[in-house]
């Protein structure tokens, strides 16, 4: 079974040393009407997942980029 995004963003932060979230919030990106991404919010940061992409970029609460994981064909099934 594929590892969700949740899950990847999850053991991510914990390879990081940072206290896995209680809670991930999905959005939709949206850049003149036309959809972009997903963005991941949780607890001290965010993931970006952009359309067509096959990265996952995480984020501390700055916005700044903590590290960039490469998705192999058919990960990303978000649920």
């Amino acid at each position: 079974m594929d590892t969700s995004i949740y899950d990847l963003v999850a053991a991510t932060l914990a390879e990081l040393g940072i206290p896995a979230p209680s809670a991930i919030i999905q959005t939709m990106l949206m850049h003149d009407g036309y959809f972009v991404g997903h963005k991941f919010r949780y607890d001290g940061g965010h993931a970006v997942w952009r359309a067509g992409g096959d990265t996952l970029e995480l984020y501390d609460q700055r916005g700044n980029l903590l590290k960039t994981i490469a998705l192999g064909a058919g990960k990303g099934a978000a649920a």
